[in-house]
């Protein structure tokens, strides 16, 4: 055993047992000569994990407390997206994303770039439109009929920004095919890039989120295009299953 890990955290015991305690009374209860219980306070309460009043009493820091909190659903959820996200931009070595629905707009929960040469620049991810981006046309195409009625009474039919869909009927038949696929598929030949989706599933197999990518058309040549879409599947998948290990409910996730 290391001894003054050992003592680090008998110190802590104490004060959290007795709240608020002096330099003597830790002695005593520890068995220390002050002059080494001083050194290792002092360097705990540098680190912020412990506090001195001013009067020679110590006591747990707010910060220490912190530590022993577990993280907020939200807060879990976007460490874990931002895993994935990561895990997604290092094995395609390109940008990626995790959206998801909230307040019947496209949020961005993580969002990761493999540094390169080029690369592309995360502004294309801001301001996502539900209708004319991968991500928010999977992610409407997995909803439940009574959540897209309440999307096309907020912003109407797509119109131009999604193959000039103009009727219930026309969006059906976007969405089934969409559905089919699991994918969903943008090029830009203006930008020079191409931008992918794929939907990811909560524990009940309803639609939470999307994961995209968008890449370069040039770097896309040479049948790369295949492994960037396994890879893509794969972390899609992977986040799905996560989510039911979570326990992360689609309440944090969907329409609120």
């Amino acid at each position: 055993m290391i001894q003054v890990i050992d003592r680090v955290f008998n110190i802590l015991e104490h004060l959290r047992d007795s709240q608020v305690l002096s330099l003597s009374c830790l002695a005593k209860h520890m068995g220390l000569n002050k002059s080494t219980l001083c050194n290792i306070l002092k360097t705990m309460t540098d680190l912020g994990y412990i506090e001195n009043d001013g009067s020679g009493n110590y006591r747990i820091s707010e910060k220490f407390k912190q530590l022993a909190q577990p993280l907020p659903q939200e807060e879990l959820l976007k460490s874990q997206c931002m895993h994935f996200c990561k895990m997604l931009a290092d094995e395609t070595r390109e940008s990626g994303v995790i959206t998801a629905l909230r307040h019947r707009s496209l949020s961005i929960l993580a969002q990761s770039q493999y540094p390169r040469s080029l690369m592309i620049s995360m502004a294309v991810y801001e301001n996502l439109s539900l209708f004319h981006s991968v991500s928010g046309r999977i992610i409407l195409a997995h909803l439940r009929p009574p959540e897209l009625d309440e999307i096309i009474d907020r912003y109407g039919y797509p119109g131009a920004e999604w193959e000039d869909i103009s009727t219930h009927a026309e969006l059906e038949n976007a969405c089934r095919e969409l559905r089919k696929s699991k994918l969903s598929v943008m090029t830009n030949q203006t930008d020079g890039i191409k931008a992918f989706a794929m939907p990811v599933f909560d524990a009940k197999n309803r639609i939470c989120g999307a994961m995209g990518l968008t890449v370069p058309l040039f770097r896309l040549d040479g049948g790369r295009e295949p492994v960037i879409l396994r890879a893509l599947r794969e972390c899609a998948a992977q986040l799905s299953l996560k989510n039911i290990n979570l326990n992360l409910t689609c309440k944090t996730w969907r329409l609120l």
